[in-house]
């Protein structure tokens, strides 16, 4: 026959493991809903838009998209046609499409979070990187194509100069980068 003082200390006991193991997986949990997934994606733009899907699973060159990339100073955002040429046949119902078919009809551009800053000081163009230096665009971009969201990212001088050294490229910053 067990008292009740060693019933009441095995009913604890049974209490202080289930804390135990119930604590750290409520932690866990939380960490992954609320923290986890903004530790490595960019942040939320209007119109969802994964790079995952378009140049990982489907394999579309980033220059069918970026057009501009190689002949103009800045890669450029795609004009909303582009996305249309195939999305006019390919999902056209999709929620985030119809959003973005309502900017295109009724001409309102999108507010687009920017995600990669090069200073104002700074002119860089992508011509001679990509025409010139055969730098692919992961290089400086990142592992894009596994992607959903990209991760804002502030290009430093260090950056470019531990490139410009590995190369063996122009590293003179007022006649190359700086105006």
């Amino acid at each position: 026959m067990v008292d009740n003082g060693t019933k009441q200390t095995i009913e604890t006991m049974k209490w202080v493991r289930w804390l135990w193991v119930v604590v750290p997986l409520m932690g866990v949990m939380l960490y992954l809903y609320y923290w986890y997934p903004e530790e490595n994606i960019g942040p939320q733009q209007p119109i969802y838009f994964s790079h995952r899907v378009h140049a990982g699973v489907k394999q579309i060159n980033c220059r069918f998209c970026h057009s501009f990339v190689d002949r103009s100073k800045h890669a450029g955002l795609p004009v909303m046609e582009k996305c249309f040429f195939c999305h006019k046949y390919i999902i056209p119902d999709h929620p985030q499409l119809v959003k973005e078919k309502e900017h295109y009809e009724s001409k309102k551009p999108v507010q687009w979070v920017r995600i990669f800053y090069v200073p104002d000081y700074v002119k860089f163009r992508h011509e001679p990187h990509i025409a010139w230096g055969k730098v692919d665009c992961a290089v400086c971009h990142g592992p894009v194509a596994t992607a959903d969201r990209l991760r804002q990212v502030n290009f430093q001088m260090g950056f470019c100069i531990n490139c410009h050294k590995q190369r063996n490229a122009q590293i003179d910053c007022w006649l190359a980068c700086h105006h």
